[in-house]
């Protein structure tokens, strides 16, 4: 016998081991794959549409205003100069626009303060301002307006305050519009544009929120330096002031859906504070970091708030906080759908979206800063704002859209371009999982043959 003949026997021993060798080499690296495609089809995200919109930068340093219809059809929004404003539906198809127009005594163009959309989605209301020369200074004149459009852009009543409005709001029951001033005070008008009444405040009214039954108005103004004794106030739906606080901040407000309680959440202050109808503090939630941005969920189950220091944190209305999770940088727009299965958190040049778990479903990279982001009621669909008009599903792919409808965009703006997609973009990533899946199962069947 010779020294290193192979018997048979060993040969076949040979042949398992190396297949075995290959199964263990090639089954992870299958593995491997699938989850990075996995990884791909969550984080990866593209938008339905977006517009450019014109940015002549003649407001430096205002931010633009984003709202989704609660029908879901359509998006009102700002430039980021708040110079003029753009009504797109949801498939992308530009509506229509609207540029307010100054006198020939004003000595620059008014911006858009405020937009809000009635609970029946007919009607849009909109407050213009001229700015003042400086911090503390207003501007009186017939181009500070309150205007009222129907859906189709037409104007239904236009209302020349003299006053600078700086905040609009329509009412829970679609039959009051509640308009805060520069100047210090929160007025109310019917749906035919007849003011019903003023109060006087002392602070300027930049922020409005009005009960889901209208019977509320929780109001607030800017009071960082700490120069207004008051800038948080509640009234009742015929103006009658409920109770007034200091909370020193730019505030971002809520009211729950019962109308029992309302969210006051201070910037610098640090902290979230949730009060009845006589003012009393039920609880309180501090922050390490300066917050940045709150929303609260249509239900009134859920609280997210972005910090300066990276996080975004999401409590219940309890006040217990229920996660709390890193993000790439400061969160500088948030918001969350009624339920809060989904909340859009826009950072500097990102737009992230998480679930109520607190788990990334996608991402999307812009140019600039995102702000602000928009979440429709029943959360199917995100709008941000940053070099351009983003819109996405929750999904974070594109949905079907019939080219014969929408694949030539008739728009009354000729500065206006958009991107409309016209063909369901294929979702690579999922179809990469799926076969990923199926080439790991077929080798596990083929070797699994093989060892028989």
């Amino acid at each position: 016998m010779k020294i290193g003949a192979v018997f048979p026997g060993n040969q076949g021993e040979e042949k398992m081991a190396k297949r075995q060798n290959t199964q263990n080499i090639v089954i992870p690296i299958l593995f491997f794959i699938i989850s990075l495609a996995l990884t791909n089809s969550v984080q990866a995200a593209a938008p339905v549409w977006t517009l450019n919109y014109p940015d002549a930068e003649i407001h430096q340093g205002f931010l633009g205003i984003a709202k989704i219809s609660g029908n879901d059809q359509f998006l009102v929004a700002t430039n980021p100069d708040a110079s003029e404003l753009f009504a797109v539906s949801k498939n992308g198809t530009l509506l229509w626009n609207y540029k307010p127009k100054n006198t020939t005594e004003d000595w620059r163009s008014p911006w858009i303060t405020g937009i809000s959309i009635s609970p029946d989605n007919s009607l849009i209301g909109v407050s213009t301002m001229l700015p003042g020369c400086c911090r503390g200074v207003i501007s009186r004149t017939p181009s500070n307006k309150i205007i009222l459009f129907d859906a189709a852009g037409d104007t239904i009543w236009n209302f020349s305050s003299e006053e600078p409005p700086r905040s609009i709001a329509i009412s829970g029951n679609g039959r009051d519009i509640f308009v805060g001033y520069d100047s210090r005070s929160l007025s109310c008008f019917d749906i035919n544009g007849t003011p019903l009444w003023n109060q006087s405040t002392e602070s300027p009214i930049s922020t409005i929120e009005v009960s889901a039954d209208g019977n509320f108005i929780l109001a607030s103004g800017e009071n960082v330096m700490g120069e207004y004794t008051n800038d948080v106030y509640l009234f009742t739906r015929g103006g009658i002031l409920i109770w007034k606080k200091q909370f020193r901040g730019e505030n971002a407000l809520g009211i729950s859906p019962d109308s029992q309680n309302f969210i006051i959440f201070g910037d610098p202050p640090r902290k979230i504070d949730y009060l009845d109808h006589e003012g009393q503090i039920i609880w309180e939630s501090s922050f390490g970091s300066m917050g940045m941005a709150m929303a609260m969920a249509g239900d009134g189950q859920y609280i997210v708030v972005g910090t300066t220091d990276n996080q975004v944190h999401l409590l219940n209305n309890n006040g217990e906080t229920l996660w709390s999770r890193p993000m790439s940088d400061s969160v500088y727009s948030i918001a969350i759908s009624r339920d809060g299965n989904v909340i859009g958190i826009g950072m500097d040049k990102n737009l992230t979206l998480l679930d109520k778990s607190g788990k990334v479903s996608w991402q999307f990279t812009t140019n600039a800063t995102v702000i602000p982001v928009a979440v429709s009621s029943d959360g199917d669909y995100i709008a941000a704002e940053s070099d351009k008009i983003y819109f996405f599903n929750r999904w974070g792919n594109t949905p079907v859209i019939d080219p014969e409808i929408h694949e030539t965009v008739s728009s009354p703006v000729s500065d206006v371009t958009q991107t409309i997609p016209t063909t369901r973009q294929a979702p690579i990533p999922e179809i990469f999982s799926l076969i990923s899946a199926g080439l790991v199962a077929g080798w596990m069947i083929y070797l699994w043959g093989k060892r028989e």
